[in-house]
């Protein structure tokens, strides 16, 4: 249910859903440190920690590609922040007017866009000589979000109706589909490097789908303000049961790869994402939750950020070769101790009342 004692919200604070959300930070966290630690697949250099729990091409880079749920978890990521954005988008929206709800998504945007410059140009500058200016804009991780969280607030703006603004995010994966089925742009393969096609943001557009579809998720939420399970009964979850269908389908047609988030993993990303707010509105119905999620999920992209710039820098400080040797070791310094870290960052905002909004 809504935490209500907070003031000046400008809607209420579901603590399900901050369940949900730190969850999804955990995963990002441990798929950091399993493909830190994924090895190398030309030298035979050996792996450390589960494979389940990192990118398939980190230990087979082919066709068909190997696929792991964590292979979705950016997108994932996306879903929920289209989810959650559309909320605080709408309330501006409606309460303080289109210029309060502009101003909103500008700094979320423009946040995010200054994450990926410490990333890809400065951070790159620093270790590779020179940015790297694709990543920056559309081709990395929060230049990826950024954009996505952009489309999912423009396509509210322009389509208030989540009914309708579904149908552009079916369009837009369809369309996904047709422009990586034929042979008109650069895939992230040898041969199309030989052929020389031009590049195309095959990534950033399937996140741009991703987010629109989550913002569809977060308006069925208040299909109902009085009884949210009626969004859940009659929109979020048919809506993640179809995507399994077509999931399925579509992974016969044309199998997942990660890099390119063809349509197949997009689906992926949407029941999974349905169904994991599905799952954790149930439990906070009956009274079940993890009080670290909550923590996490109230700083969501400050936790994603700590993660993927302060420990790697604590990682670059262990002994690999100490780690190879003693397996109780590595789960403890590489599985455990980042989560506990962060976890008690996490703990100590959340105890003051820290929250940066995204």
């Amino acid at each position: 249910m809504p935490d209500k004692s907070q003031t000046g919200e400008l809607h209420p604070r579901y603590d399900w859903l901050d369940q949900a959300r730190g969850l999804v930070v955990l995963l990002l966290i441990v798929s950091m440190a399993t493909d830190k630690y994924a090895g190398d697949m030309v030298l035979g250099g050996p792996t450390l920690g589960p494979p389940m729990l990192n990118h398939g091409y980190d230990y087979y880079d082919g066709t068909p590609a190997i696929i792991t749920f964590v292979d979705a978890g950016q997108a994932l990521f996306v879903l929920v922040m289209g989810f959650v954005g559309y909320t605080a988008f709408s309330s501006r929206l409606r309460k303080r007017g289109a210029r309060s709800a502009a101003l909103y998504a500008a700094r979320r945007v423009l946040l995010l866009y200054a994450l990926a410059a410490l990333d890809s140009i400065l951070i790159s500058t620093l270790e590779r000589g020179s940015p790297e200016w694709t990543v920056f804009f559309y081709g990395g991780t929060f230049s990826g979000i950024a954009l996505g969280s952009l489309a999912a607030f423009v396509a509210t703006a322009i389509i208030p109706n989540a009914d309708r603004r579904i149908a552009l995010g079916a369009i837009l994966l369809i369309a996904h589909a047709l422009l990586f089925e034929f042979p008109i742009f650069d895939h992230r393969t040898w041969y199309d490097d030989v052929l020389g096609l031009p590049k195309f943001p095959f990534g950033a557009m399937a996140l741009c789908t991703v987010a629109i579809i989550g913002s569809c998720f977060g308006q069925w939420f208040l299909l109902d303000p009085a009884n949210p399970i009626v969004g859940f009964q009659k929109r979020i979850a048919p809506a993640s049961m179809i995507a399994i269908v077509c999931a399925y389908c579509m992974e016969w047609l044309q199998p997942s790869e990660h890099h390119d988030l063809p349509a197949a993993l997009q689906l992926m990303a949407i029941y999974v994402g349905g169904l994991m707010l599905t799952i954790f509105f149930a439990f906070g119905h009956i009274g079940i939750r993890f009080p670290l999620l909550s923590s996490f999920g109230k700083n969501l992209l400050l936790m994603f950020a700590a993660g993927g710039f302060g420990v790697s820098i604590y990682w670059n400080f262990l002994p690999r070769e100490l780690l190879l040797k003693e397996p109780l070791l590595t789960l403890l310094l590489v599985g455990i101790a980042p989560i506990a870290l962060l976890g008690c960052f996490a703990v100590w905002l959340d105890k003051r009342g820290v929250m940066v909004r995204a």
